[in-house]
């Protein structure tokens, strides 16, 4: 099944209002004096909506964005368009990327990871960041901790957001979890409704794969990287625990 269709992407800044970017890019910018010499153009792998490239391009950087979904890159275009920033948008699959350029940075948030749910695409991921990066760069993302999955489990929830006074999307989830092959199927079905009239319905799987840090730092490693951090996601000077479901993995070149 296709992931992040019109319906969905449509929903998508609606269903996380209530994520912090801002937050999240002063974590970016945290890595970014603490593991580099200097950042200044920056490589968004799975870019979404644009919710991170616009705050950081906003902030001085020079990014590009990169996701392989037609509708969520038409959302971050049209919202870069009207902050009049000018982030080039990608369409392109981050397993087979080759912009033949350099960034200082590359990252990839909110879980894009942990969709990579083959030995293989994690692989190319791995390699696509390590082949747009210079002599200093670095690679920073987050994904689900396998420990903390396997301890914690994922459960079925329900989401209702208001669009408007009439409008309203309810979306409910329900996980499947695999321990043999470290991943959750997370089956989405999301509503839109005017009053008590459903106008539209979508359902989508999404396949995602928790990973352990001894696997990430191999696959780090394969691809050329040296050194490699793990922290939890947005504590940088905390250690990683089993109990964390959000890390944070920085791997530089050198």
């Amino acid at each position: 099944m296709r992931v992040f269709g019109k319906e969905y992407a449509f929903a998508y800044d609606y269903l996380y209002q209530d994520k912090n970017y801002e937050k999240e890019c002063d974590f970016i910018e945290r890595v970014f004096k603490k593991f580099s010499g200097g950042v200044k153009t920056i490589l968004d792998l799975g870019c979404g909506t644009g919710g991170h490239a616009t705050i950081l391009d906003k902030r001085g950087y020079n990014v590009v964005g990169v996701d392989r979904s037609k509708e969520m890159l038409d959302i971050a275009k049209r919202k870069a368009n009207e902050a009049n920033l000018s982030i080039e948008f990608i369409d392109g699959d981050i397993t087979n990327l080759n912009l033949q350029k350099k960034f200082d940075a590359v990252i990839s948030m909110f879980a894009v990871m942990s969709y990579q749910s083959t030995n293989e695409a994690i692989s190319s991921v791995c390699k696509t960041a390590k082949g747009h990066l210079g002599q200093e760069g670095l690679f920073l993302f987050d994904c689900w901790n396998g420990p903390a999955v396997l301890t914690q489990k994922p459960t079925a929830r329900i989401k209702k957001v208001n669009l408007d006074e009439k409008e309203k999307i309810i979306r409910f989830t329900e996980p499947i979890l695999n321990t043999l092959t470290h991943t959750v199927e997370i089956r989405f079905k999301a509503l839109r409704l005017r009053g008590n009239n459903v106008i539209s319905e979508t359902k989508e799987s999404h396949l995602m794969r928790f990973l352990f840090p001894q696997e990430i730092k191999y696959f780090l490693e394969v691809a050329g990287f040296k050194k490699i951090e793990f922290c939890p996601f947005l504590e940088l000077e905390k250690p990683l625990t089993e109990l964390d479901w959000n890390m944070a993995v920085i791997a530089n070149v050198n």
